[in-house]
């Protein structure tokens, strides 16, 4: 997966159904523009700057991401290779939990039905 893919795909996984006006609005890209570089057109730099920025803004709504940043940094510079590479795979099995149990867990709501 190119870079410009993979950010395409993280912008989309933070803004799901936004439609390309709303992109184009959050960019400054002209809509035509956008429409091409999701159907595959190559990315210049200013435009994945511009979508880099989008992510960015949305993620730092959370404020727990800038303090795990900010750890992140820090552990990665005091650290053995050893520690870090367990905290990567806590992680790791973290995430592949929360994907997991997102897409294969479906609430009963038929239980929930009172008569």
């Amino acid at each position: 997966m190119t870079l410009q893919e993979k950010t395409l795909h993280r912008y989309r996984q933070l803004y799901p159904n936004q439609p390309l006006r709303e992109i184009s609005a959050r960019t400054g890209i002209q809509i035509t523009r956008v429409f091409r570089l999701f159907n595959g057109k190559i990315m210049k730099v200013g435009e994945l700057e511009a979508f880099e920025s989008a992510i960015n803004a949305k993620i730092a709504e959370n404020p727990s991401f800038a303090k795990l940043s900010s750890v992140v940094e820090e552990a990665s510079t005091i650290l053995t290779n050893e520690e870090l590479a367990k905290i990567a795979e806590y992680v790791a099995r973290k995430v592949s939990a929360k994907t997991f149990g997102r897409f294969y867990i479906k609430p009963n709501f038929e239980s929930a039905i009172i008569a």
